[in-house]
């Protein structure tokens, strides 16, 4: 499998999930405010999906891509409580993903770190989570 369809796959798999969870409802409101680029004038606090790496791990007889992505969540509650309380949502919600997706099953799925820190206008909060995603393609049957 080419690592160039890996952001294309992760990237589906994760905001499918994402986007019809309703505790990521809860905290991102209802539609969830998950967004490639957010708008100019954004309803905080909301997620934003950052970098994705792919690269192709495939053995002999199983296509496996290994992916490193970047999620990003932005608040402007006045102190930390809030993009510390929302990393924790999303956190234990990655953590609970099917583990089959579509023709695509999560063979692991780490976080690799968080941070917090306050943005550039000193005003919002922003919250930084990395995770490690391995996905195997699934075999489809075929009917003869």
């Amino acid at each position: 499998m080419s690592a160039a369809k890996g952001p294309a796959i992760i990237s589906a798999i994760l905001h499918d999930y994402l986007s019809q969870d309703s505790v990521i409802e809860d905290v991102f409101g209802s539609p969830a405010r998950l967004y490639d680029y957010a708008p100019e004038d954004p309803i905080y606090p909301y997620l934003s999906y950052g970098t994705v790496r792919s690269e192709d791990r495939s053995g002999d007889d199983i296509e496996i891509l290994s992916h490193t992505v970047t999620l990003h969540i932005w608040s402007r509650y006045s102190g930390r409580a809030e993009i510390v309380d929302l990393l924790a949502s999303l956190s234990d919600r990655l953590e609970a993903i099917p583990k089959t997706q579509g023709d695509h099953r999560i063979a692991g799925l780490n976080i690799l770190y968080t941070d917090v820190f306050r943005a550039r206008d000193n005003r919002t909060q922003h919250g930084l989570i990395r995770l490690s995603v391995q996905t195997e393609t699934l075999e489809m049957e075929t009917n003869p």
